[in-house]
């Protein structure tokens, strides 16, 4: 323990706040990843994927619709328990 710096960070209350908001942020889009049957991480994401993936998680049913309304489709399916019928 002799060895060990007195040094200490300090981390405020609204540094704190911030970064539980952060590692939420990132769970839900970890969550909504998961739902998708590529086994997706999100250390494994390009800094456009992540961003697009920030955008959907924010607000799904604007984004998702359109040319993305089979990848809704099957984002909602896997969260309802719902499988398809071959």
């Amino acid at each position: 323990m002799a060895n060990q710096s007195n040094r200490r960070t300090e981390v405020t209350t609204e540094e704190m706040v911030h970064l539980q908001a952060e590692g939420n942020e990132l769970a839900e889009m970890q969550n909504i990843l998961n739902a998708l049957p590529m086994g997706l991480q999100m250390e494994a994401l390009p800094d456009e994927a992540l961003d697009r993936l920030r955008t959907i998680a924010q607000s799904p049913a604007t984004v998702l619709c359109g040319d993305s309304l089979l990848l809704w489709n099957n984002l909602c399916r896997a969260r309802s328990g719902l499988t398809s019928i071959n």
